[in-house]
């Protein structure tokens, strides 16, 4: 009797101790990934994310690998505790990424998002043109989905760069007026902006001189073949293009480029013949011309 009821302690204390020697339980969890947006564009900044983690856990690490048309473009082998990743394509594509999770009992698995679609880059400016001797108007094309314009402004293309506009209508316009310039000056501008989920790059860099509007104050056929006008000085101007055409709507081309001065004397014009004229003021700064606005157009029939 004692040596069966030893053997039925022993096997108690055998049993006690079973869950010690066994190997510790599988951690089961579960995730998706995903990217902040379904469609891109070149340069947007967005993000990928691993979304409802669940499972026993409670510290988890991660290692991110970027795909791009069925080849890993980035690798980020190292495991880490951020959950995200930023990614800006520079080129277009099919794009997915591929993460493997690891909990802190070693265990591991790996999945991967949904694919999406990079296309070229959109933000790129229209023009810049001077309004009147103080103000430009910038316009850029519009970008689908924008939430956002962010509009930034220097005077040296590299450096001093500064925020004047961010929109706040929806739609947000494409278009900007700045006031309050210095006549002459050149400004540079660049804008980015807002999707949901990504943040657009800068677009390429664009320049304007502000400069005033000019108008044609006297045309005159003072003798036999010759013509003589005068205009009015604009404000930044450095010199004038003078245009001719031989109708009010018809084709105007440069028949004069005047430095500095304000007036233009033809001579051999054919008598009789009915002229349309329009000037223009442009700057010159270094290797660069920038022009303001045409005039209204004057005419004189010639002597």
């Amino acid at each position: 009797m004692k040596r069966i009821l030893a053997a039925m302690l022993t096997a108690l204390m055998l049993l006690t101790l079973l869950p010690l020697a066994s190997a510790p339980a599988r951690a089961e969890f579960d995730f998706s990934v995903q990217a902040t947006v379904t469609h891109a564009y070149v340069g947007e900044d967005f993000f990928w994310l691993v979304h409802q983690l669940e499972g026993t856990s409670t510290y988890y690490l991660f290692a991110f690998e970027i795909y791009r048309d069925g080849q890993c473009i980035k690798s980020d082998p190292d495991f880490d505790d951020d959950s995200w990743r930023p990614f800006i394509p520079t080129s277009p594509g099919k794009y997915k990424a591929r993460v493997c999770v690891m909990d802190d009992q070693g265990n591991s698995k790996t999945k991967e998002s949904p694919e999406i679609t990079v296309s070229p880059q959109l933000n790129t400016f229209i023009k810049v043109e001077p309004l009147g001797a103080t103000s430009l108007k910038i316009t850029w094309n519009k970008i689908p989905g924008v939430t956002q314009y962010y509009l930034y402004r220097s005077t040296n293309r590299k450096t001093g760069w500064a925020e004047i506009m961010y929109s706040v209508d929806s739609p947000p316009p494409a278009c900007y007026i700045d006031t309050r310039l210095k006549a002459g000056t050149r400004y540079f501008y660049k804008v980015c902006y807002d999707r949901p989920g990504a943040m657009g790059p800068f677009s390429p860099v664009a320049a304007g001189v502000p400069m005033a509007k000019t108008r044609i104050t006297s045309i005159t056929s003072p003798s036999a073949r010759r013509i003589r006008m005068t205009w009015a000085r604009a404000a930044g101007a450095s010199g004038y293009q003078v245009a001719m055409a031989t109708s009010a709507n018809g084709s105007y081309r440069t028949v004069r480029i005047v430095t500095g001065g304000t007036t233009a004397i033809f001579s051999g014009v054919r008598s009789g013949s009915a002229l349309f004229f329009k000037v223009r003021p442009y700057r010159r700064i270094y290797t660069t011309t920038y022009w303001g606005q045409y005039s209204a157009y004057r005419s004189i029939r010639v002597k």
